[in-house]
């Protein structure tokens, strides 16, 4: 077998006259296209085609001419880094491996308690073929002393020869989408796309002591900067002037990568820059119609490791990997539950397999569309970086996610991937190179290959990561588990249909029933054996054809990230909870419930349908029963759901959608819905709310699972009932359904991989975006405001701001329980009743009590008390003196008089009036507790009605 052909360059931009191997044949085009003159692109092919080079005893060196201009003291440090030069930029160097060796021996201690070890020829093919496969048949540890030892592991990602695939794609978008692949791999720090000067040199040799301020006028410039962030743009522009009064020749570059030397858009002709400036200037001033920008992800991760206290909370995965370890081998192969992304079986095999090691930071990316305003086209992309490093209660706050780059519209962009390559240019060189880190807790200097653990995003913002068909495809799942879907005759979009319909004959679809337990997640082996299919497509019918099958339309530009430090594709890509349960399960049952879902004319009819029960005056009654649970629904459980009959087509919200159906809907919809389907729906609810929780027990997990493999397939059975004409019935919803719990245990519970963490950003930015007539100019400043404050108060936390969980006047009980204003002004003896009540519990006689307002609980929710919520009108206030407590092992409910530590959550009383099976209709309440209510404790803030301080009495 012939050799692979290798590819040198020295050019005086990149490789500085000294030749270099590199990485790609694209990234050797690119050298090329950058020489200024026909005489250096001539010596770059020399050096090429060139077998061999001029060399000396000391290694590879430039031409003589250049050496002997060198002094005796500047040699051994241009040849040391000559010789780095030398090695592939693929490849991690020798010295390097050992310097992190040693950082990994001696300054971090590894898991003392690993993972049982499996035996490689035992192994399935498929680690993921058990949907859950680590509730079931996880096997007992062995009894393992001393430090964890990295199990076999190969990546199927480094199989893939992106040069090859580079050569051998014919069609013009895998040419473009390889081109991006191939200079992703080849990123260097110092390659002149990202940071460069002082800001490289910064971020190479980061400084390594604390930030500190001495000067009292720094300090006073700091505190009106961080007051000034939401200032009017007055004052941003008069900033903006004097930079550009100071540095009047910078220009931020707006095309990167393999569009750098562009002027007009390779997608839509559009002209680089503005024409009439350009003329005016004769051509001298080039002025970019439109730019974006990212925020590059290293000196952010340098900045969270430079006090004490911000790099201390750093270390908590390491920690809180180790404990992992010793639970697993405590109970015998299991976890204690499901809850964190740490607890999944992706992470902690990365782990046990040492692709994660404990120097390394581990990453999120999140990503979505965000519309500025209601009235006007003012759709921008964002996306932000997660660091799974932090603990759950800080990772998911405002301070600690860091976004990480703007796409401004009002349009979508054409080819995203392009808007992603600076930021992921940026990350795939420090990937390979590493990034130097001073601890300020240990006073030491590691190096850090961050690792992109998961990429988080809606249907259509996946598609932008992972290059897959869309849910769209035949093989449209997002999981890419190999479904077959299914499609009407003389139609193009497929469906995730398990059941083959009757008298069905379309080509293609004719497979037979599948069994939802048969199907797996994807895999990085599956996946490169099918984009070799893809890329090997000689035209565009054949590469149609390929699509089809493989359910591939082109490679992901994660292939340009260092696969070693990946997660892998599409293992990276994961179910999303926020849109499946507030937009898309929502929609579902909304249409078929309303009879407006699609109806073919002449083979069916609304009428038919004994689901559709939400019509005319209905569906009124229910509309005006859901608008009237709002002041019995806790300030807690955010936005109280509207009136859907007349609001749920004006912009109602994922959560109004998640409380309506998903918690009060259960209780509203009994009598309403016929008995089959509200039994088949509630299965469905139940499922929902246990992997919306925070923490999942082996056992609720197995139920989940249950419930969602029985309501899949029975989902099918009452309402597809296996014919042609209602297959669009069966959505891409329906099947991810199935694997949210298989998903729980691969990567922890799904609120730590949802949308929300992003949509609430989008939401604070869009709080502070005051100035709409420059809206995407102006979003843009306050993202990039945003990572310099957070940046500043991670290395001076003097400067931070408290949280307000404690205000002024409360007390602090222990817990986590806070008592909040209003308060008596002095104790007050009880009425002989509760008194009586109090002894008998107390085991002493009652002591005269303070009574308080208000009670924080440890997880966010504040509950009220009888004697000041009582004082107000019903219709202004939102009922949060109901409560669950837990007393003898038993969840008790009561109306709160007096806090009590044994209170573990805020819940809803709904009053009801439904018809009984025996036809007997009266009055009765029915409790609602908040969907994913321990999810707060991921530090998402939890919206009240009136915090407002009160006047004690």
């Amino acid at each position: 077998m012939p050799e692979p052909q290798e590819h040198w360059c020295n050019c005086q931009y990149y490789c500085h006259g000294v030749r270099t191997k590199l990485g790609s044949r694209a990234t050797w085009f690119r050298h090329l296209q950058r020489a200024p003159n026909e005489e250096e692109r001539a010596a770059i092919r020399a050096a090429g085609l060139s077998d061999t080079f001029r060399t000396t005893s000391a290694g590879p060196a430039g031409p003589s001419s250049t050496r002997d201009n060198d002094s005796d003291e500047e040699r051994p440090q241009k040849r040391a880094r000559e010789d780095n030069d030398e090695l592939p930029l693929a490849d991690n160097d020798d010295i390097v491996d050992h310097t992190i060796d040693a950082l990994h021996e001696h300054v971090y201690e590894p898991p003392d308690s690993p993972l049982p070890d499996r035996d490689p020829q035992n192994e399935p093919e498929n680690p993921r073929q058990d949907p859950l496969q680590d509730v079931r048949q996880r096997s007992p540890p062995p009894d393992v002393d001393g430090d964890a030892e990295e199990i076999p592991w190969h990546n199927p990602l480094n199989d893939l020869d992106v040069d090859d695939l580079f050569r051998s794609a014919r069609l013009p978008n895998l040419q473009r989408d390889m081109s991006f692949i191939c200079s992703l791999r080849s990123a260097t720090l110092d390659d002149g796309v990202g940071l460069k000067g002082e800001d490289l040199q910064r971020l190479q040799n980061p400084p390594r002591f604390p930030c500190q301020i001495d000067n009292p006028c720094e300090e006073l410039a700091i505190s009106l900067f961080l007051a000034l962030q939401h200032s009017s743009e007055v004052a941003y522009d008069n900033i903006r002037n004097a930079v550009q009064k100071r540095y009047p020749d910078s220009e931020v570059p707006t095309f990167v990568g393999p569009y750098a030397g562009l002027e007009t858009c390779p997608t839509c002709g559009e002209l680089r820059y503005d024409q009439k400036k350009l003329a005016r200037s004769h051509g001298r001033k080039k002025v970019p119609r439109a730019v974006f920008q990212t925020i590059p992800i290293g000196p952010q991760l340098q900045a969270l490791w430079r006090e004490r206290g911000s790099a201390q909370h750093m270390s908590y995965r390491n920690e809180r990997t180790q404990q992992i370890f010793e639970e697993i081998r405590q109970n015998e192969g299991y976890v204690d539950a499901y809850e964190d992304i740490l607890t999944g079986s992706a992470y902690l095999d990365a782990v046990r397999q040492g692709r994660i090691k404990p120097e390394d930071m581990v990453l999120m990316i999140s990503i979505d569309g965000a519309q500025l305003f209601e009235s006007k086209m003012s759709d921008c992309w964002v996306y932000i970086w997660i660091i799974v490093d932090h603990s759950p209660d800080r990772r998911y706050k405002k301070q600690h996610v860091l976004p990480g780059g703007v796409i401004p519209g009002p349009n979508k962009p054409k080819y995203i991937q392009s808007f992603l390559y600076p930021g992921f240019h940026h990350l795939a060189a420090i990937q390979r190179e590493g990034l130097s880190i001073w601890d300020a807790w240990r006073d030491v200097v590691f190096i850090s290959h961050p690792f992109l653990f998961l990429a988080l995003a809606d249907g259509p913002g996946l598609i932008c990561m992972s290059s897959l068909v869309g849910h769209t495809g035949k093989n449209g799942c997002r999981m890419y588990c190999g479904l077959q879907g299914r499609r009407k005759p003389h139609a193009s979009q497929y469906y995730p249909v398990l059941l083959k319909p009757n008298n069905y004959t379309v080509v293609g679809c004719t497979h037979e029933d599948i069994d939802v337990r048969d199907l797996t997640s994807g895999t990085s082996a599956l996946y490169v054996r099918n984009l070799r299919t893809l890329m090997a497509s000689q035209n565009q019918a054949q590469y149609e054809r390929n699509r089809l099958m493989t359910g591939i339309v082109g490679p992901s530009i994660l292939l340009g990230l260092d696969v070693d430090h990946i997660l892998g594709v599409p293992e990276c890509f994961s179910s999303e909870i926020m849109h499946f349960s507030g937009a898309n399960m929502a929609s579902l049952f909304t249409d078929l419930w309303c009879g407006v879902a699609d109806c073919h004319a002449v083979t069916d009819s609304v009428a038919d349908w004994d689901w559709a029960v939400l019509v005319r005056d209905t569906w009124e009654a229910h509309g005006k029963a859901v608008a009237a649970t709002h002041t019995h629904l806790p300030g807690s459980f955010d936005v109280p759901p509207r009136n859907p009959a007349e609001k749920m087509h004006s912009f109602y919200k994922a959560r109004e959608f998640i409380t309506w159906l998903f918690g009060i809907g259960p209780g509203l919809l009994y009598g309403i819905l016929p008995p089959m389907y509200f039994q088949h729906y509630c299965k469905f609810v139940r499922g929902l709310r246990i992997m919306s929780q925070y923490r999942i027990t082996t056992a609720e997990m197995l139920e989940a699972c249950i419930c969602f493999s029985e309501w899949e397939e029975e989902f099918e059975r009452i309402y597809y009932q296996r014919r042609v004409d209602r297959i669009h019935f069966v959505r891409p919803c329906v099947h991810l359904a199935n694997h949210l719990a298989a998903e729980g245990t691969r990567v922890g519970a799904p609120c730590c991989s949802s949308q929300w963490t992003l949509e609430r950003t989008i939401g604070d930015i869009e709080f502070d975006l005051r100035q709409p007539s420059n809206a995407m100019s102006n979003f843009t400043e306050i993202c990039v405001t945003r990572c310099r404050v957070n940046a500043l108060k991670a290395m001076l936390p003097q400067f931070q701001t408290s949280d307000a969980l404690h205000p002024r006047g409360s007390f602090d009980v222990g817990n986590g329980y806070v008592l909040l204003r209003a308060r008596d002004r002095k104790p007050r003896r009880m009425p002989t009743a509760q008194a009586t009540l109090i002894s008998n519990f107390l085991g002493r006689p009652a002591p005269p009590i303070r009574r308080w307002s208000r009670l924080r609980l440890p997880h966010g929710q504040i509950a009220r008390s009888a004697w000041k919520e009582t004082e107000s009108s019903a219709e202004f206030i939102r009922i949060s003196r109901n409560v669950k407590f837990h007393r003898n092992d038993v969840d008790e409910f009561a109306e709160v008089l007096y806090f009590t530590q044994m209170i573990t959550a805020v819940v809803a009383m709904i009053p009801h009036r439904p018809t009984l099976p025996s036809g007997v209709t009266e009055d009765r309440y029915f409790m609602v507790e908040k969907t994913g209510l321990d999810v707060t404790l991921t530090g998402v803030e939890v919206e009240e009605d009136d915090q407002e301080e009160q006047e004690d009495q």
